[in-house]
This record gives structure tokens, sequence and C-alpha cells, in this order.
């Protein structure tokens, strides 16, 4: 299961009726991915309620990552003990003032070197392990070259110490406008335990990242010589025999024109790829 698969979904609770059984009500929704304090983990969620009378704020409920069922669109808590609140906290040996909201956090290597930010994660059902993390590097680099998915063996979990700063400020905005950019937070690597990040092997480095619009421009000069291609060939199978001369050389016109239209597209390519060979050279240079 994706963490994109519960960003802000409504979550029910069983409510057992005399003439309905089956009955449930609303929860709330799910407002936060909560993550084991140092594990590739996930714990499970937690659900902001509706307040009393729209003036008292209730406390968010923590369902456990197994506490729930889905189907037919709904998001349901299990009725055990263990599924919820503290019950579900004393079975998963966890303090949940000590777990972690991944999401929006750096990730980072061991020598302080940044990915990007963490923005879903694929967990396994049955255990909460973390199968795979994919990072985002900001809008703009987002658009241009994509998004890193890094394999679940990779990713050794949240590291107080470095990173970004766990209580955000006006002073963090430069924190901030680093990660957004790719680039490495201010004292991303100092010994800071107000400071935290998703720790990732070495080689999440040589992870490519996918999806952007330089892939797309391949991906589209291929398409168009495949259609110049399938364009000569009917023109020159159709034509009857007499003419077959003068339409070929009209398919060869056509064949240029659309190969003239492919090769700006390729060089559209290639201006692209120059940019994503420059960020990742970036990123991946040594600090000195």
């Amino acid at each position: 299961m994706n963490t994109r698969d519960l960003e802000n979904e409504k979550v029910w609770m069983t409510r057992p009726r005399k003439n309905d059984p089956d009955a449930i009500k609303k929860a709330g929704r799910v407002h936060a991915l909560v993550f084991h304090p140092s594990r590739a983990q996930l714990v499970g969620f937690l659900v902001k309620r509706p307040d009393i009378a729209w003036m008292f704020r209730r406390e968010d409920m923590f369902v456990a990552y197994n506490g729930f069922v889905q189907f037919e669109g709904y998001t349901v808590v299990r009725e055990e003990p263990e599924a919820k609140g503290k019950g579900a906290l004393k079975a998963l040996g966890v303090n949940l003032d000590d777990c972690v909201i991944w999401l929006g956090l750096p990730v980072m290597t061991k020598s302080g070197r940044t990915l990007g930010c963490a923005d879903a994660v694929e967990f396994d059902d049955a255990t909460g392990r973390v199968l795979w993390l994919e990072t985002s590097n900001g809008a703009t680099a987002n658009t241009l070259l994509g998004r890193r998915r890094i394999p679940g063996e990779l990713v050794a979990g949240f590291r107080r110490g470095m990173g970004t700063r766990l209580r955000v400020d006006d002073s963090d905005a430069d924190d901030e406008t680093a990660l957004a950019s790719g680039g490495d937070a201010p004292d991303a690597a100092v010994d800071d335990e107000t400071r935290g990040a998703i720790i990732v092997a070495e080689e999440a480095l040589d992870v490519p990242v996918e999806g952007g619009v330089a892939e797309k421009a391949g991906a589209a000069t291929a398409v168009a010589t495949d259609k110049v291609q399938k364009t000569y060939r009917k023109v020159v199978k159709k034509v009857k025999p007499a003419a077959s001369e003068a339409a070929e050389t009209a398919g060869k016109a056509v064949k240029k024109g659309a190969f003239v239209a492919g090769r700006q597209i390729a060089r559209t390519e290639g201006m692209f790829k120059g940019f994503k060979d420059e960020f990742k050279k970036a990123m991946s240079d040594d600090d000195n």
C-alpha cells in the first residue's frame, strides 16, 4: 500500500445498533502518517476527529498500520483493542511521542548528501515495513527530471543529528530553500539533536530519477520517428504500380519533413538531457 492511498482519507468506526449491527460512523480524517523512531517501518496514522460542538478540540486518534481495513472506498478501524489508541501503541511497543512523521523530511546519506525530501512511501500491509521511498526535489525539478524511487533495502530509517530542524520557525527559511532546490541544508551534518533526516545508503545516489519532461521528450522523439516510418510504408504500399515512383518521391518528402520535426524534438531532448546530466553531477559531486 502507498501512503498516498491514506492521505486525507475519511476514517470510519463500527457503531452497532439493534436494527443495524453493521452500522458505522465517521471517526475523522487521516492527517499524518507515523513512522518508527529509528526503523524503516510505518507504525500507523493519526486521525483528526471532529471538534465537539465546533468549539472543543478532540485529541487525535492513533490507528495502527494493521488496525484498519479498506473496502468499497471506506477505511474502517478494526474493533480489536490493538487496532487503535493505547492498545495499539502497547502492541507495537512504541511511544507515540518518539515516533516521526516522515513525509516532508530530508532524505540523506550518512555522509550528508541530500537526495530531496520524502514525498511518498510504499509499505507492506502485513508488517508496515518500507518497500519503497519516493523523494521529491521541488516542483521545478520534478517537472524537468521526475522523481526518485529508492528501494526499501537502502532505507535505514530516521536519525537525529543531521538534516533539517524538527521544529520549524522563521530562522529555518534557508534550510527549506536549500532542500527544495535539491541541495544540502546549511549545517546538514552537524551533531545537533534538534535536527533530523531519513537516512539511506550511499547506493541510493545511483538510483535514477524517472518520469520527468526529459524522459517524455525522448519518448516523443521515438513516437515521431515511428510515425514517419509507418506513413512512408503506407503510402508506398497503397499506390498503383504506375504511380509508385511519384508516390515514393512524395513519401520521401513526407518522411523528410517529419524527420525535421523529429530532429527539433531530439534537440529539445538534448537540452533537457544536458540539464539533467549537470543536475545529477552537481548532486553527486563531493563537497570539496
